[in-house]
């Protein structure tokens, strides 16, 4: 088709809240328009690479532009001038541009300076801007003289590279008039331009929305203030028509030099080129062959225990042969193998640069993860100390993590201690300067409810009505998709006028980009300078970079790319092992601890698995009892099960039946039961897909890895594509067709859910460590893990509950013995300063700074002595009521009484101790009494315990259930904590029914909008956590009265989960003490052989004691188990406090259970 038209204007998603259209949308459009060359002109370079390859791929030539923005040449202002590279060096130049102007990041407009734009012009075509340049805008303002000075001072400074722009906008043909006398009278070249903003006519107010977004504005009618209303990807014939009144001639040479601007635009991206920086090594080396040595000294260490440092070739042959002598051959071969394969494909540099930060990492303490990701199967990687796992131990596939048949930038990912990350990135910028080291820019879009509150807010309607529509919007789902399934939502768009406008509009700007952010992980070193290539962004909250461009679109430019991911998991082995020299003087080294500790496998086996690495999960730690967990290879396999696939697909139940129960291991085919061996016939690892087609095809591990990539995909013609070269090649090896078949299908039916082992190994190295700490070391663990956790109250109060049930003391805080984490003492944990609420971390310094001198003797002396270091009334409030004066003479209410006194007298005996003048001239200074508190009762345990929780966020020296504990213990009920991993409903929509036990918190009795009938909200807490309760007006009638504050009661209902988090629907409540009230209630007395000797007593217990509620006993049997007997009506019995508590008596709590 023939190029009618070249648009040199297009602002895409990526003029933030400025241009509509997708770059998609664009290509679609200018294909129907007969535009074949487009040129990206946006407020940033964001989307330069994704618009240059999608313009080659739609048969389109690209041209990068930007445009930019620069104070006033003549007048006051911000104005635009449009920018085009005529090649790679003006491209440079544009990326040298745009990074300034981010450099001066402002929330409103990033701007250039003119000497920049100067400086930075060789090979920039410089446009004089369209609908906001200075020119047009002084010419729209009748200032005609003052916008030729500045076309002539551009066509002064850039010569022949300066066009003027005649703007095809519909308003703007008096602009047009003038422009083109302009031209006459100056002879400055001019190019025909429309700015677009959005590729179709009729998407203005689309425009003028995001724009609203942007600048926090409200339009009260739809097309309000929308100034242009032509922005659009325009035709030919259609701009062509803006020019009637102009004249043909000026028309066409207009858009001849259009055509030829565009025509001397060439520039091109280079893909695939890998661009590593350099990394300096000692003089005459090269990277291969420093490398090798690196390698060689790493195996001699691993496998010799020898720390060797090779200085002469030689050695790398001694090395070898003393691996040889001990039977280890296969060790240097895989070594020389993994070498040769990297320096072929260019990466020995890549290897080198990760080999050197995690060296820097580790020998300044900086806990690094074992590895992640395919990375663990490289016996390089492990040599060269970045992962931990033995590769050629846990038979791991180096063609999994490079493929020599698959030329693809390297992926090793790290995990870092979560506080330490910043000390390596630090590192690596301080080394390769920060003008080679970045972070990655993402892009937040536009999601269904954000929409719907963005439009919502620009349209000024009701925020109640907004909030209403966005919080029937399913979490994570796209509107169109809720409008069909959200009978609610969909009723409301059809009734309501006002909701149906704001959702159609929020159709077409959902999954728009929004706003710029900066990657978590994802750090680029650069081998040239960062802006001469990659094009800088700032977002003004950190001094470090980050790249304009996104994470995939730097791989394609072959720049280095590394995650630095942060842990939380390693800096609780950190302070694990922290606590373990504080408290017993042991120096532990993770890669030193033994994989064989029975306590660590028991712990996992028994699934106490709270606070252990990514088995916390009440599903996890179900399949864990299932799996039994009795080695290091059973975490990978445990891992590599718990996933959606494998759940779904019964190889869970084949494999534990395998390995538990004795049944017969079925193999596909004998010939591979070497491979299938370790998961019991059951493929689980992508790596064995790989072996499989190595062994019974004679694919190359290479070819392997693309079957397994192929199988991954499931794409049906890939997937059949694949097959027949599979069978051929089986065929080939001796294996039957029909054989050949089966085994395919079972690689196409288990492979997808294939699981990538060298993860698994290394993860599971992680979850070993994290078991054995706490199996082994169980309060450093804790206390490392309350430090961890302190500021997520919910997961604090799960630890130090379970610390308590394991027989832990968590003591409140003490300014003579807590420090400033959370810390092991001799029999328990003590509370860390700084996680009390109002302190703060510098104070807390202060206070332990302080105390090096002496100890706090008293309440007094502590004021005094901290008054001088800044500590104010709000403080000793939360000193005081979290119980961390405790130690110091006097109760709370005496303390808290009398701060204001204390606080007097410290400042009088500091202004005594001052009073040097007096001193000087033999006058005496007034001297300060003794401080005395006024004597007074304590506060009530319950408000201690109020105070408590007010300033640590949880209950810490005790919990205002405790006198009931062992009544709930009795009853059976669902911790709060473990909701979260509730089902929510069963397979008939209906929601998971529930019994939690708790305090009543927080009663609000209100009345219902609609029917002015009563009902009820409260708040429900237990030893694990807090969730909401409500009671709808048909339940509140019968149970209102029992709704009462501070009320121990068990709870009935209904699950209900929303994104803000759970709640309980209630249809029965009941005191604990009130147990009988409830006639459904059923007890369970366990008869085992110290109980049946007090049959008879129980049975006297029970007569002596006749109600409503059903009895069971629960009686051994021979085979270990349960058999259950219920007992006649007549042994029904009252569930009083009275009978259970001597019913408690008479046999123990753990005998006896309601439910």
């Amino acid at each position: 088709m023939e190029n009618k038209m070249v648009h040199l204007k297009l602002h895409t998603e990526y003029s933030l809240l400025e241009g509509v259209g997708k770059i998609d949308e664009y290509m679609e459009k200018a294909l129907t328009v007969g535009a074949r060359t487009l040129a990206i002109t946006d407020t940033s370079m964001f989307g330069a690479v994704e618009f240059y390859k999608k313009c080659i791929k739609s048969g389109i030539k690209p041209i990068i532009g930007l445009e930019v923005f620069l104070d006033g040449i003549v007048s006051e202002g911000e104005y635009s001038l449009t920018l085009i590279a005529k090649n790679k060096s003006g491209y440079r130049n544009l990326s040298k541009l745009s990074s300034l102007s981010y450099s001066r990041f402002n929330k409103r407009r990033n701007k250039i300076k003119y000497e920049e734009l100067l400086k930075h012009s060789q090979n920039i075509y410089i446009l004089s801007g369209g609908i906001y340049s200075e020119i047009t805008q002084g010419i729209i303002e009748y200032k005609y003289s003052e916008a030729k000075k500045v076309a002539l001072k551009l066509a002064k400074d850039f010569g022949e590279y300066f066009f003027i722009e005649i703007p095809a906008v519909k308003r703007l043909e008096n602009v047009r008039k003038s422009l083109s006398e302009m031209v006459e009278e100056t002879g400055i070249s001019y190019v025909i331009t429309n700015d677009v903003y959005y590729p179709h006519n009729g998407d203005a107010i689309l425009q003028k929305i995001m724009s609203s977004i942007k600048e926090g504005n409200k339009i009260e009618t739809v097309q309000e203030n929308i100034f242009y209303d032509d922005l659009y990807l325009k035709t030919y014939e259609q701009i062509k028509e803006s020019f009637s009144n102009i004249g043909e001639d000026f028309f066409n040479k207009g858009i001849e030099n259009t055509f030829n601007l565009a025509e001397n635009c060439s520039m091109d991206f280079e893909f695939d080129v890998f661009k590593f920086p350099k990394y300096e090594l000692p003089s005459g080396v090269s990277e291969n062959s420093y490398i090798r040595k690196l390698v060689y000294e790493g195996i001699a260490l691993r496998y010799l225990k020898e720390n060797i440092e090779i200085t002469k070739e030689k050695q790398e042959d001694e090395i070898k042969e003393k691996l040889t002598s001990k039977k280890m051959e296969y060790v240097f071969q895989r070594a020389d193998y993994e070498l040769k394969v990297i320096n072929n494909m260019g990466y020995n540099g890549y290897f080198i640069i990760v080999w050197d930060f995690i060296k820097y990492a580790k020998e300044n303490g900086v806990y690094v993860g074992p590895g992640r990701g395919s990375a663990a199967g490289s016996l390089v990687s492990y040599a060269l100390n970045i992962t931990e796992i033995d590769p050629l131990k846990y038979n791991l596939i180096f063609e999994r993590f490079l493929n020599p048949e698959r030329i693809s930038m390297p992926d090793i990912d790290i995990d870092f201690d979560q506080e330490q990350r910043e000390t390596v990135i630090n590192y690596v910028l301080n080394k390769y300067g920060t003008q080679h080291v970045a972070h990655i820019i993402t892009f937040g879009t536009l999601k269904a409810r954000a929409a719907i509150r963005d439009v919502g807010r620009v349209l000024n309607i009701n925020l109640k009505k907004i909030d209403k529509i966005a919080k029937m919007i399913p979490f994570n789902m796209d509107l169109g998709k809720a409008l069909e399934i959200v009978r609610n939502l969909k009723n409301m768009y059809d009734e309501d006028s006002e909701i149906r406008t704001v959702i159609d509009y929020s159709l077409k700007i959902e999954g728009r980009v929004r706003h710029a952010s900066v990657h978590a992980a994802g750090v680029v070193i650069s081998k040239d300078v960062l802006d001469e290539e990659i094009p800088t962004y700032s977002d003004g909250k950190t001094s470090v970079l980050s790249t304009q461009y996104q994470m995939k679109e730097l791989e394609d430019l072959g720049i280095l790319k590394m995650d630095f991911l942060g842990l939380k998991n390693l800096t609780i082995l950190r302070k694990t092992v922290e606590n373990i020299e504080k408290s017993r003087g042991e120096i532990l080294r993770l890669e030193n601890i033994d994989l064989e500790n029975e306590k660590a496998y028991k712990l996992m086996t028994d699934a106490d698995t709270l606070g252990i690495f990514q088995c916390e999960s009440s599903g996890i730690r179900r399949l864990m009892k299932k799996v039994k967990i009795e080695k290091f290879e059973d975490i990978m396999v445990l891992l590599a099960l718990y996933r959606p696939g494998p759940l779904r697909s019964g190889m869970v139940e084949d494999f534990i039946a395998a390995k538990n129960t004795g049944a017969e291991i079925k193999y596909p085919d004998e010939s591979l039961k070497e491979i299938l061996e370790e998961t019991y016939g059951v493929i689980l690892y992508q790596e064995q897909v790989m072996k499989i087609a190595n062994e019974m095809a004679k694919y190359s591990l290479g070819e392997a890895d693309e079957l397994r990539r192929a199988i991954g995909k499931k794409i049906p013609e890939l997937i059949e594509e694949n097959r027949e070269k599979f069978v051929q090649k089986a065929v080939e090896n001796n294996v039957s067709a029909k054989n050949a078949n089966e085994i395919y299908n079972l690689i196409d039916k288990f492979g997808g859910y294939g699981f990538n082992k060298s993860h698994s190994a290394a993860y599971a190295l992680i979850v070993y460590w994290t078991a054995y700490f706490k199996a082994n070391y169980p309060v450093e663990f804790f206390a490392a893990v309350m430090t961890t956790e302190m500021y997520n109250i919910e997961r604090l109060s799960l630890f130090i509950n379970e610390a308590r049930e394991k027989g832990i003391n968590v003591f409140v805080p003490d300014v003579n013995l807590s420090d400033y984490e959370f810390k092991v003492e001799k029999t328990g944990v003590r509370f860390g300063l700084v996680a009390i609420k109002g302190i703060g971390g510098n104070f807390v310094k202060e206070i332990m700074e302080e105390r090096k001198n002496s100890i706090f003797t008293s309440y007094e002396d502590f004021t005094y002595r901290m008054k001088q270091k800044g500590l104010n009334k709000k403080q000793m409030e939360s000193l005081i009521f979290s119980g961390s004066l405790d130690s110091l003479y006097g109760n709370r209410n005496q303390k808290y009484s009398s701060v204001d006194r204390v606080m007097e007298w410290s400042q009088k005996k500091y202004e005594a101790e001052e009073d040097l003048q007096m001193i000087l001239f033999g006058g005496k200074s007034k001297k300060v009494g003794d401080f005395k508190m006024e004597e007074l009762e304590e506060y009530p345990k319950k408000t201690l315990l109020k105070n408590e929780k007010e300033y640590l966020g949880i209950y810490v020296s005790g919990h205002p259930m405790d006198d009931k504990r062992k009544q709930f213990e009795i009853v059976e009920h669902i911790k709060i904590s473990e909701l979260e991993n509730m089902k929510i409903s069963n397979k008939k929509g209906k929601m998971s029914k529930v019994r939690i036990a708790g305090i009543i918190k927080n009663v609000n009795k209100i009345v219902t909008k609609a029917s002015r009938e009563p009902m009820a909200k409260f708040e429900l807490e237990d030893f694990t956590g807090m969730i909401e309760v409500i009671c709808f007006p048909k339940d509140f009638i019968n149970l209102g009265y029992k709704i009462i504050e501070d009320e121990a009661v068990i709870v009935e209902g209904h699950l209900n989960s929303e994104e803000s988090g759970h709640s309980i629907v209630i249809n029965e409540i009941y005191g604990i003490d009130e147990l009988n009230e409830n006639k459904y209630l059923n007890l369970y007395v366990l008869i085992d052989r110290e109980s049946e000797q007090k049959v008879s007593a129980i049975k006297k217990l029970i007569i002596n004691n006749k109600g409503n509620n059903q009895v069971f006993l629960a009686v051994n049997t021979d085979e270990n188990k349960k058999e259950i007997i219920k007992l006649n009506k007549k042994y029904n019995v009252n569930l009083s406090k009275k009978f259970l508590t001597e019913l408690v008596e008479l046999i123990g709590l753990k005998k006896i259970k309601v439910r």
